[in-house]
């Protein structure tokens, strides 16, 4: 049972996603040539920790930071040497980063290091997350002097660019990071959840055990008491065969994040834009299209804008959603991103994580040299 949540746990937001990359540059015009985001902020830093580079990207509410090693010392060496370009850190705001350093711990967090006073006023501290090598950093940031062009500093040293990009007209409009989706090994799912329901406050929403033929997988959905972070876990099933889930469990060489989602308030507008800016998305089998309109009665989308680029819709008690997934580009086949709008939905319809499950189960085949449509079904 989670711990109540006391007023610096319950203050803790999400600052940003901070991904360990080979190479930060690249990282970065993938993602403002590719998803739209723009370049706000960089860093080069040198330390105890060893030298990085770093550039700051925004979009809408979502801020996401590539960092490069410059060194062999800097962690993200390690990191990619490993995993090769993933999430190594999702950082949390806080009013005191002292007092929720002391707080996550006395709930049994393990404590990463900190709390580390920075010049200007910078206060971060840093614990590790329910899985494997991400970490959660504690940023307090100083009263004043914090903002680049209107948009919060992610950690200290990063100085705002000269100037913006100025924002396209046809832009993708992502909005807010929906929620982080995790993998860990057989057997972690109660750990890793339960870590952020006792350590941090989290409710859980969602639970599910799907089987899809001789596969299967545990997921779990946890979400924070500001509501604004919420990863959804999942787990092979000690039962079944690992399926997908096991192949990133391989490649990745341990649990952690396998996609993040981003909100948009039109799917069909914003997949649209992003496929002329070059992003691929997973193709679904037309017998989906065939059965939603038996499932579903659409609250919005037809099921023809729907099947032209391959969208998925689901609903629970709250209403309904719709979501597609990217094509990974990663040289791992790890790493990818999720669209997902919602229309007054909450949680994670009971197809939520069966559509994740499909649709990456049909890339798969397709990739070895199958038929998607005839195995993802």
């Amino acid at each position: 049972m989670a711990h109540p949540v006391t007023a610096s746990s319950s203050a803790l937001l999400v600052s940003h996603v901070e991904l360990f990359v080979t190479d930060a540059r690249a990282a970065a015009e993938a993602f403002t040539g590719g998803y739209g985001f723009q370049v706000f902020a960089t860093a080069e830093r040198t330390g105890a920790a060893g030298a990085s580079r770093s550039l700051a990207l925004r979009q809408g509410g979502i801020v996401l930071v590539v960092t490069q090693a410059l060194d062999a010392t800097h962690p993200a060496a390690a990191y990619t040497a490993v995993h090769g370009d993933g999430i190594a850190d999702i950082a949390l705001t806080t009013t005191d980063a002292r007092a929720a350093l002391a707080e996550l711990t006395a709930r049994g967090a393990a404590s990463g290091a900190g709390p580390v006073e920075h010049p200007g006023g910078w206060v971060t501290a840093r614990v590790a997350a329910g899985f494997d090598d991400v970490h959660h950093t504690l940023v307090q940031r100083p009263a004043t002097g914090a903002e680049a062009h209107g948009t919060p500093l992610p950690l200290p040293g990063f100085a705002p660019v000269a100037e913006l990009a100025p924002q396209e007209a046809e832009s993708p409009a992502l909005t807010v990071l929906d929620h982080v989706a995790v993998t860990v090994r057989t057997g972690e799912l109660a750990s890793s959840t339960g870590y952020y329901e006792r350590v941090f406050g989290y409710e859980a929403v969602y639970e599910e055990l799907m089987v899809q033929g001789r596969e299967a997988m545990d997921s779990k959905a946890v979400r924070s008491p500001a509501g604004d972070l919420t990863f959804t876990v999942l787990a092979p099933s000690p039962d079944h065969q690992a399926g997908h889930i096991g192949d990133f469990l391989a490649r990745h060489g341990s649990g952690g994040v396998h996609h993040l989602a981003f909100a948009t308030e039109n799917i069909v507008e914003t997949v649209a834009r992003l496929d002329k800016r070059g992003i691929v998305f997973l193709s679904t089998p037309d017998a989906y299209y065939e059965a939603l309109a038996a499932r579903l009665d659409l609250s919005r989308h037809s099921v023809e804008e729907l099947r032209e680029p391959g969208i998925l819709a689901d609903e629970d008690h709250a209403g309904q959603l719709f979501q597609i997934f990217t094509r990974t580009v990663h040289p791992q086949r790890t790493l990818f991103y999720e669209i997902i709008e919602r229309i007054g939905a909450d949680t994670f319809g009971g197809g939520n994580v069966r559509a994740l499950y499909e649709a990456v189960q049909a890339e798969k085949a397709e990739h070895e040299g199958g038929t998607g449509a005839e195995n993802a079904r």
